[in-house]
């Protein structure tokens, strides 16, 4: 009997790192934070165990990853001026968390899993407020305020979609709460610019 090569299926097919990803964000997405366990993500892939161990490290280093993918498509708008662009910026890190809350709760559970894909785009928001007429300080206090505004939106929205399943009267043409409030922020920064 030959042995099976790491990463390698019963049948000799190779499962690409890639693959082993989307299984994995599927898993969290279904099953939660808990559900996300080696042995789960091996059985629903088809490999051993110790083949994601081999590709990621550990559970954390799994997170991680998924993090920086998901969070890579989070791009700047290149039209508008400074605030303009951070709110696009904004509406597009909303909009990812919105799809993988279970992501961003991993991440909230264990800071160490902090992403270098999160750390770009706050020290994008950052750049951008500066941009805007900030003071570095209070870019730095905006950026926190506008990214725990994103996570707590995206958070409670989707919690409560989950406990009380879509409402009847929500209409997917009209903007969120979450983009009407954050107009309403980027609104007040263009205001008062000169204050801060």
């Amino acid at each position: 009997m030959i042995a099976r090569k790491p990463g390698r299926p019963a049948d000799g097919k190779t499962i690409a790192k890639d693959a082993i990803l989307a299984d994995a964000l599927a898993l969290l997405s279904s099953e939660g934070v808990d559900g996300l366990t080696m042995r789960a993500l091996a059985a629903r892939v088809g490999i051993t165990p110790m083949t994601i161990y081999h590709h990621f490290g550990d559970r954390d280093g799994l997170i991680r990853e998924l993090a920086e993918l998901v969070y890579a498509g989070v791009t700047v708008p290149t039209t508008g001026d400074a605030l303009a662009r951070a709110q696009g910026l904004l509406l597009g890190y909303h909009a990812k968390v919105m799809l993988h809350p279970s992501l961003t709760s991993a991440i909230f559970g264990r800071p160490v899993l902090l992403p270098a894909e999160a750390r770009r785009i706050t020290e994008t928001l950052i750049s951008l407020l500066r941009e805007s007429g900030l003071s570095s300080e209070r870019a730095l206090r905006w950026a926190y305020v506008l990214i725990d505004y994103a996570h707590g939106a995206a958070l409670a929205i989707a919690a409560q979609s989950v406990d009380d399943g879509p409402r009847e009267d929500e209409n997917p043409a009209e903007p969120d709460g979450f983009e009407l409030g954050l107009g309403e922020l980027m609104d007040a920064l263009r205001r008062h610019s000169n204050r801060f």
